[in-house]
């Protein structure tokens, strides 16, 4: 019986603690150097509205003798999604709405993959903004909610400076 009890509450324990960790383990940030400058970023997977996984990953870029870039890219599952890189990406923020000009490189043809310049909008947003993305895809559109813990690491993000 005592066996059955320490089994009992080690399946419990072992329970929440997957539980805690998949329900907090939201976005990883990680900071990139090369000899062309140095990278800060936050990667996310988020669902969409009709239950599709995205990869979101918002990031910072210092290329060497250039002004600072903050990029927020998306990549979806590749058959499942186009994304149409005619059309800007739309952020909704509390009521209003903005809009991310597509940056995606045209020598790179993946249609899932999409990017776009987030600095201009970030000067029109307070940091306890509800963020939901627009996504253009060829076929209608594709929402995603930004969770508030994933918002703040975008303004971590976004405010970070490289030691130089």
């Amino acid at each position: 019986m005592e066996n059955w009890a320490w089994l009992w509450k080690s399946c419990v324990l072992a329970i929440l603690i997957w539980t805690i960790g998949t329900n907090f383990a939201i976005a990883s940030v990680h900071t990139y150097s090369d000899a062309n400058g140095v990278l800060f970023r936050s990667l996310s997977k988020l669902q969409d509205d009709c239950d599709r996984a995205w990869q979101v990953v918002f990031y910072k870029k210092f290329p060497l003798g250039q002004p600072d870039l903050i990029h927020l890219r998306v990549i979806g599952f590749p058959g499942l999604v186009t994304l149409n890189h005619q059309q800007p990406l739309e952020i909704e923020a509390n009521r209003s709405l903005f809009h991310a000009e597509d940056v995606t490189s045209k020598e790179f043809p993946v249609a899932q993959v999409g990017e776009y310049d987030f600095k201009p909008v970030l000067t029109q947003l307070d940091t306890d903004t509800k963020l939901t993305l627009v996504l253009p895809l060829t076929s209608g559109i594709a929402r995603l909610k930004i969770p508030p813990e994933t918002a703040l690491e975008w303004w971590r993000v976004a405010s970070w400076q490289p030691d130089r």
